[in-house]
């Protein structure tokens, strides 16, 4: 490495020097607030940001400055003054855009963190050295109070910065003001933050080719992670050039389809095909190395810029246009900027040759946040401008091409690019080091995996990938981990890397097949025992490209989501109900089969929540063959969404009372033909019966039973005991008004339909309180966020789901079983996993019972469809782990898992996790407190590809359930999740 002193005095060789020099071009602006504002003023209406994250929302530059204004003049009343530190735990969306500029309009520098993935080692060293004041969302807000620091956290979407007094407009920022600090992993096993300025800024995208030739009326996409430098390259250069920024959702095509400019990895260029956005016309890509095809065949449809530099140097400092058919290049410095390649003494080196490159210019940043020491090694004095300016060593391994275009070779040292991102190979190895029980080790990417070498053999891999994952983000966690006695060493004393390669390299592997459980074991034959990491995760890249949804959007949106199985039985209840109207009407039948077709539909809406006829359908719809086609099989495996017959009846039951009850009090009234007249205490009942079941069918609307759930839960019950003993009421009393005055009562009642049709639905009801007994359980506490509990007077089948209650009129809880077949250190039975998730949880968990109320039998839920499939895989969130534990423990075909939760082991204890471990050694399971929210569609899709699996089954909250049902669905993957009676 070149040192200050072997910098100086070098005899430079004027021709290759003079390749390295950018050209000399003044800044139209001093900082990007005066270019924004600028263009807020000359083009007020332009339409600034057009957000597509959720339901389209746009701001004009007028209003995107106003609301920066306002929310700037709120900050600096927090405190916020020039040169603070302003982290934003945010996602991309406006109001991220908004509190970017504001923090900006105080002087103070902005540091941008994804609040849905970024580690929480991250979050934690951003705060140690931010200033007092933190700004987030609402639904980011936990990342920051969770760490316990002391600044004051501000959710921008919960502050009414329009309310706040529009005072002198506020610019404080100047050229040399820090503009935004970029964190990436650290050597020193903490992330470092990159010291950006307004000047180093505005150098880039403020000039051609940076601004990529944005002007009014130019859209360009916001489509990376707003972590990521890159992402203040799409902001900027669209922002300060006053175009139009498109924040993309989690659909990328609806931005796509909407943009001119694109601003991205090669890796995520590679996903796309230039016909289907003919829009895109500038494309540039940077993070990586690109491919010669693929910038052939963007250059075909428009212009492509090949891109570099490290994020030290400001997003990039070199930019090259390809030709089509030309080699790649990354092209010349960009203006104001220099580049020198070196050899190790620090001299230039002549045409051709390899060095090292480094950075000089006005893109060269400051250095990284309070680490002076790595700031000074990697930094140095320019002595070839010997203006005061600094260079710094970008690490790659380059070469001058006779056309004056820098030709990239590799990397010198360890610092490497997993999935677009930026890695320090060393970082993870002090993550290693750190782990329990591991002395030394080493890390090397190997075929674009991450390899990990420890010592001594005997530590414990679980253990070590866990810690290092409470380190790492998720992209740098070793894919492989080789347990060894000692690390190779060359003569001199170092790590010889290039043995451990050839050791990972050549090593022979021996896999073994287990019929039963299709584990995958490896053995080395050499001094090395090895790990496979998350074999069907990062190995297998659950984060690559998925295929696009099979079906044009309005199509897939009334398939999936309109017609789904559970609206078309609620249909098909309500079309046959529109038959038995019409014939009614056209029979003219009497009055009475009103009330017979009102008792037929309540006799359905009962029986088909009763537990037997519950249990029945599923053991007939999940016996169906594994032979058979699979499109039969997924089709039967929606016998979980036969709510929809309950729902379909329990209305039209309803709408069957009016209509007999109005027509009753109508002919009370003027006698009509074939109407038997109905005593006053008929029509009464009637009248009271239907306010009570118009009102539960309100209560029941899903919108008002998710927000009121526990009001529904104890009307739903209470109102319908009422109205089942009402129906027994108004029934006997019709029976009576309708009997010929020959015929006695009880021979009347024996021979009436609504009878035996409301004897099958009190019988119904009443059935699952026959098995109402108080049982003994004991409490396994996991932690303070869950319990354990086991009973051992039934054993279930897989898939079924239990009710308890401490007060069995008052309230009920249904919670997955987990069979325990066979007596172990528990009892044989059954166990369920109770989380807090309110009063009634919370209060379990904190004083566990010892007896405990359950009613009716255990009932088959979703995983009882897992019977169905040859493989399939089940993902859940938090505890939504329960009800897959039972197929997890037992399975009847096999499986993978994806389970995303926070802090699994703390939450619910190692048992639960051993087991899981013990079942699915390769079970991803991924800490959210840790690693951030993981894309579930994505990694659903390419782990169910993987796996040759038939199905997904996924247990989660609605949102995510649908949201992932849906995006497996669309692209031909069967998915099940629960049902919201939606």
């Amino acid at each position: 490495m070149a040192t200050a002193g072997s910098l100086q005095g070098h005899t430079l060789h004027n021709s290759v020097l003079q390749l390295g020099q950018g050209n000399s071009v003044e800044h139209p602006f001093p900082t990007v607030t005066s270019a924004f504002y600028h263009h807020a003023r000359t083009f007020p209406d332009t339409i600034a940001l057009r957000d597509l994250a959720e339901s389209p929302r746009e701001l004009t530059y007028s209003q995107l400055a106003k609301r920066a204004q306002f929310l700037a003049a709120h900050l600096i009343s927090q405190g916020v003054c020039p040169d603070s530190r302003v982290p934003i735990v945010a996602k991309r969306g406006l109001d991220m855009i908004v509190a970017i500029w504001a923090v900006l309009s105080c002087g103070a520098q902005y540091v941008p963190l994804d609040g849905g993935v970024v580690p929480e080692e991250t979050v934690r060293r951003v705060l140690d050295q931010a200033d007092g004041v933190v700004l987030c969302l609402a639904s980011t807000k936990h990342r920051i109070t969770t760490q316990h620091h002391k600044q004051t956290a501000i959710s921008i979407d919960e502050t009414n910065i329009n309310s706040l007094e529009e005072d002198a407009h506020i610019d404080l920022a100047t050229p040399n003001s820090g503009c935004y600090v970029i964190y990436t992993s650290g050597t020193t096993g903490n992330p470092k933050g990159v010291d950006v300025t307004h000047r180093n800024v505005v150098n880039l995208v403020c000039l051609s080719p940076g601004n990529l030739g944005v002007s009014p009326g130019t859209c360009v996409g916001s489509v990376l992670n707003i972590s990521f430098d890159m992402a203040a390259w799409e902001i900027f250069a669209c922002l300060c050039n006053g175009g139009t920024l498109v924040l993309r959702g989690s659909n990328w095509e609806p931005t796509l389809q909407q943009i001119d400019i694109l601003i991205c990895t090669p890796t995520i260029l590679s996903k796309y095909h230039p016909t289907q956005f003919p829009r895109i016309k500038t494309v540039a890509t940077a993070g990586e190395p690109t491919t010669k095809s693929l910038a052939d065949l963007w250059a075909k449809h428009g212009t492509y810029w090949n891109c570099c530099g490290p994020t030290e140097t400001t997003i990039v400092n070199t930019m090259q246009k390809h030709i089509v058919g030309h080699e790649l290049s990354i092209g010349r410095p960009t203006p104001n900027n220099r580049v020198y390649i070196l050899n190790e003494e620090g001299e230039s080196v002549p045409m051709g040759a390899i060095g090292v490159m480094w950075a000089g210019g006005l893109g060269v940043s400051r250095g990284y946040i309070g680490l002076g020491e790595k700031t000074a090694e990697k930094y140095k004095l320019d002595y070839f401008a010997q203006d005061g300016s600094t260079i710094y060593n970008t690490g790659d391994l380059c070469r001058w091409r006779p056309d004056g275009s820098v030709e990239i070779l590799g990397r010198v040292d360890d610092q490497v690019k997993v999935k677009g991102f930026r890695v320090e190979l060393d970082g993870i190895s002090v993550s290693l080091v750190s782990a329990p029980g591991v002395s030394r080790a080493a890390v090397l990417l190997i075929d674009g995996e991450i390899h990990g070498f420890i010592t001594p053999r005997r530590c414990d891999v679980t253990t070590t990938i866990n810690h290092v994952r409470q380190h790492q983000p998720y992209y740098a966690v070793p894919t492989h981990l080789h347990q060894l006695d000692e690390l190779p060493s060359t003569p001199n004393g170092k790590i010889d890397k290039k043995g451990l390669k050839t050791l990972a390299l050549t090593k022979q592997t021996v896999v073994a097949q287990s019929c039963e459980k299709e584990k995958a074991h490896a053995e080395l034959k050499s001094q090395t025992s090895m790990s496979s990491l998350a074999t069907l995760t990062e190995k297998l890249d659950l984060e690559r490209g998925m295929p696009d949804k099979i079906m044009a959007r309005p199509y897939r949106g009334l398939r999936h989501r309109i017609f789904i199985v559970y609206r078309t039985l609620f249909s098909l209840v309500g079309i046959l109900n529109l038959v038995a109207l019409v014939s009614v009407i056209v029979l003219q039948l009497k009055s009475d089969w009103l009330g017979t077709i009102t008792a037929i539909n309540l006799a359905v809406a009962v029986l088909v929540r009763q537990e037997t006829i519950i249990n029945t359908l599923y053991t007939v719809f999940c016996s169906v063959p594994k032979h058979f086609p699979l499109w039969i099989r997924a089709r039967c495996a929606k016998i979980y969404h036969l709510g929809g017959v309950h729902s379909g009846a329990g209305l039209c039951a309803t709408a069957w009372l009016v209509i007999s009850t109005v027509r009753g009090t109508i002919c009370n009234a003027v006698s009509c033909e074939g109407h038997a007249t109905g005593s006053l205490v008929t029509q009464v009942i009637s009248w009271v019966l239907c306010g009570l079941l118009c009102s539960m069918v309100a209560t029941a609307w899903p919108s008002f039973r998710k927000q009121y759930h526990n009001l529904f839960e104890r009307f739903h019950r209470f109102a319908g005991w009422i109205s089942l003993g009402l129906f027994w009421a108004r029934t006997m009393l019709a029976i009576n008004d309708s009997r010929p005055q020959h015929q006695e009562l009880g021979i009347a009642i024996v021979k009436s339909p609504d009878f035996w049709l409301l004897v099958v639905a009190t019988l119904s009801i009443a059935s699952s309180w026959f098995f109402l007994r108080k049982v003994p359980v004991e409490a396994e506490v996991l932690s303070e966020h869950a319990v354990r509990l086991h009973f051992d007077y039934t054993v279930p089948v897989n898939g079924t789901f239990t009710r308890i209650s401490q007060r069995p009129l008052i309230e009920w809880h249904s919670f997955a079983t987990i069979p325990n077949p066979k007596a172990n250190h528990h009892a044989k039975g059954y166990s369920l996993v109770v989380s807090n998730a309110g009063d009634w949880t919370r209060s379990c968990i904190k004083n566990p019972p010892s007896m405990i109320w359950v009613r009716g039998v255990p009932t088959c839920g979703v995983m009882r469809i897992a019977t169905l499939f040859n493989r399939i895989v089940v993902i859940a969130t938090g505890s939504g782990i329960g009800p897959l534990l039972g197929h997890i423990i037992n399975q009847s075909c096999p499986t993978q898992l994806i389970w995303s939760t926070s802090k699994p082991e703390e939450t619910f204890g190692k048992e639960v996790v051993g087991q899981i471990r013990g079942a699915i050694p390769d079970a991803i399971i991924w800490d959210t407190k840790a690693q951030g929210r993981p894309d579930l569609v994505r990694m659903g899709f390419n782990l169910a590809k993987s796996f040759d699996a038939e199905a997904v089954v996924i247990i989660a909250n609605e949102k995510i359930t649908k949201k992932v049902v849906y995006g497996l669905e669309t692209r031909g993957m069967p998915a099940f999740g629960a049902i919201w009676d939606s």
